[in-house]
């Protein structure tokens, strides 16, 4: 979701209860933008002479987003920044005229740009190795890869989730640990080892064994619980 406003004077600050930033041995302040390191006299600089500091000129042609641990927000023109207050260490700075906004893991987030990459996304939301990130889509969320970009242009506010790259599962009861995501029939028969010849069933969300078809597909969800059967609806 885009929104063409890019002030932020009088908003909350969401200031980290951590301890206060400190000068270094010069007395200056420091922080980055897009990876320069800046320093500044004056510990409440504005956006504005954050952004020409690092060579962002002029700065009224770009946006300023200060990334914090949850969440992101963009910094107005002229609006001041407290760089003694935690979460100022790091902003980027785009060349931009609009704000776009998502939510992640219900922290909120803006950014400069219409398009944000997945390993972009893992970076500024602070997404572990071993989770991955979920766009949330009625009856359907999509799993986003490293090669996936979100479009944060279309109409709505994009909502995403994160969620363990693995998830367990029951095979005859028996827990096994799987990669998320949607199997075949076939697949899931070499995954667990199912006996030539058996079928293999899943309970469903009624709670009743449901026979998986050749070629069937299904998205595993934390939980499931598979059996083996022979053909004919015997017991293994």
């Amino acid at each position: 979701m885009e929104n063409t406003q890019t002030g932020g004077q009088g908003r909350n600050q969401h200031v980290e209860a951590e301890a206060a930033r400190r000068p270094g041995p010069d007395g200056k302040f420091s922080t980055t933008v897009n990876g320069t390191t800046v320093e500044f006299g004056d510990a409440q600089p504005k956006g504005d002479r954050i952004l020409e500091k690092a060579g962002f000129k002029p700065a009224g042609d770009y946006v300023l987003i200060q990334l914090m641990r949850h969440g992101t927000r963009s910094i107005g023109l002229d609006e001041t920044v407290d760089l003694t207050a935690p979460g100022t260490e790091t902003f980027r700075a785009f060349k931009s005229d609009r704000i776009f906004r998502f939510i992640l893991d219900d922290h909120g987030f803006e950014w400069g740009v219409r398009k944000i990459g997945e390993p972009e996304l893992r970076v500024i939301g602070h997404v572990r190795d071993d989770e991955v990130i979920i766009q949330d889509r009625d009856g359907d969320d999509v799993e986003l890869k490293p090669g996936d970009e979100l479009d944060l242009g279309e109409a709505g506010t994009e909502h995403l989730h994160t969620e363990k790259r693995l998830i367990t599962v029951f095979f005859e009861n028996n827990p096994r640990e799987i990669p998320r995501g949607t199997y075949t029939t076939e697949q899931f028969k070499d995954l667990f080892g199912v006996q030539q010849g058996y079928v293999l069933e899943v309970i469903n969300e009624e709670g009743n064994l449901t026979e998986l078809k050749p070629g069937q597909k299904l998205r595993v969800k934390d939980g499931m619980r598979f059996f083996e059967q022979v053909p004919c609806g015997g017991s293994s």
